[in-house]
């Protein structure tokens, strides 16, 4: 019995509310604001439907658009990221969380460290301290060089029209461990997130929200073991509408439009390296992460830096 038949099945919803409900969780595609140009095809380059991995063409595309060389050497760039992680990094997994992310992933013959440190402006944790502050509060003038120099390049990308800066966040992940569920980032964030991969490739995958929030309760209904669903959503990935976004280093991926308010982003756990596949594999820690389709297999990655900015959209 397919999901979508079985969630009929258990809520005895009629063929109406059926529709209803569907057509509430069916994606939408209002890639482009008023305010940006088109998204091209070569934007889209390294964007690919999930789980066949086809291309994504620009009327089929929610609002996302990959700039692939946005910085030829991001070594200055890392080597700045250093102290700054280290006097302002926390980490913002509570104990309880990590708890729950590790009898999750216990289906693993051997789970990486759960681990995610983090520097932003946002107020998120009672102990951080907010290097440059946020929103409309961020002075870019305490930016570091390399930082502040990344922030005035995106603004100066042809095609896209933004407002101030309202968010700047440094993300390290370590250990092959980059799960990041899928979320909307906050309002406040403003109209355009941006993603700068430092070190390491990632896939972010964008998932419709309601369709996922709908995939959820189906889960939970169903009493599907949390474990099989992590295992599932590694291996399937969330939605059967997922797109993903390859993001290697030095690439800048921008959200506007509908992928910035109804498509979450995230990033999967990954799968379990074969025997063999050196020295992570052996240790039989290593996760291997896919892009597009499931047999697209790139990794490890032992350590990922990423700068994630947000800017307003401009005003009137």
């Amino acid at each position: 019995m397919s999901r979508r038949r079985l969630l009929v099945g258990v809520l005895g919803l009629g063929t109406t509310a059926t529709g209803a409900t569907i057509l509430w969780a069916w994606p939408t595609y209002n890639s482009c604001p008023s305010k940006h140009e088109p998204i091209t095809a070569e934007q889209c380059s390294l964007i690919r439907h999930v789980p066949d991995g086809h291309p994504v063409n620009p009327a089929r595309n929610p609002g996302a658009r990959v700039f692939p060389r946005f910085l030829e050497n991001t070594e200055p760039l890392l080597k700045e990221l250093q102290p700054i992680k280290k006097e302002y990094g926390i980490n913002l997994i509570e104990p309880v969380h990590a708890a729950i992310y590790r009898w999750q992933m216990s289906y693993l013959p051997r789970p990486p460290p759960v681990n995610m440190l983090r520097v932003t402006g946002r107020p998120e944790h009672a102990q951080q301290r907010r290097p440059w502050g946020y929103g409309d509060t961020l002075n870019e003038s305490a930016l570091p060089p390399e930082i502040k120099a990344a922030a005035d390049r995106i603004r100066a990308l042809p095609g896209l029209r933004l407002g101030r800066l309202r968010d700047v966040t440094i993300n390290w992940r370590h250990s092959s461990f980059l799960r990041l569920d899928p979320h909307l980032d906050p309002a406040t964030d403003g109209e355009n997130i941006f993603v700068l991969s430092v070190d390491a490739p990632a896939v972010l995958t964008l998932s419709p929200h309601n369709w996922y929030r709908l995939s959820r309760w189906l889960s939970m209904l169903t009493l599907e073991d949390e474990r099989e669903r992590v295992r599932r959503e590694a291996e399937r990935s969330w939605t059967s509408y997922d797109i993903d976004v390859l993001v290697p280093p030095g690439a800048l991926l921008h959200l506007s439009g509908d992928a910035r308010w109804k498509w979450t982003h995230g990033t999967r756990l990954g799968v379990p390296a074969a025997p063999g596949a050196g020295e992570e594999g052996e240790r039989g820690r290593a996760l291997l992460h896919w892009f597009g389709r499931p047999d697209a297999l790139f990794g490890p990655t032992p350590e990922r830096h990423s700068v994630v900015f947000a800017f307003a959209a401009p005003e009137e």
